[in-house]
């Protein structure tokens, strides 16, 4: 099974593509936030082998979450960042984003099945 972590903020968008992931097979965790991905990734960590990350959440931002889960989890699993806007400055760990409102959920599709191959 093809484990994917989906972080944002957004209810609505994480419920849209967890729908969407869900529908071509993938099994999905939704966390609202770092934090509450952090717990998660405690736990499942090892499971999960693709996270989506949004930068902008309240409590804990992605990049401060993706530093934790590498540097205190010592976890290396890739991320696609989830944003609204454009990235002009984001670590070198997190080589791939997508703007929010310039993809549509085929192309994302694509993009995460890229990852499994």
């Amino acid at each position: 099974m093809k484990n994917i972590l989906i972080v944002d903020d957004d209810t609505i968008y994480r419920d849209l593509i967890r729908r969407k992931l869900e529908s071509e097979g993938y099994s999905v965790t939704e966390a609202k936030g770092g934090q509450e991905a952090l717990d998660i990734m405690k736990i499942q960590g090892t499971n999960i082998q693709l996270i989506l990350l949004d930068l902008r959440m309240p409590e804990m931002d992605g990049q401060t979450f993706y530093y934790e889960l590498k540097n205190r989890l010592h976890l290396d699993i890739p991320a696609i960042i989830l944003t609204n806007q454009s990235v002009a400055v984001y670590p070198s760990d997190l080589r791939d984003f997508v703007v929010k409102t310039d993809i549509t959920l085929d192309e994302l599709m694509k993009k995460i099945e890229g990852y499994f191959i």
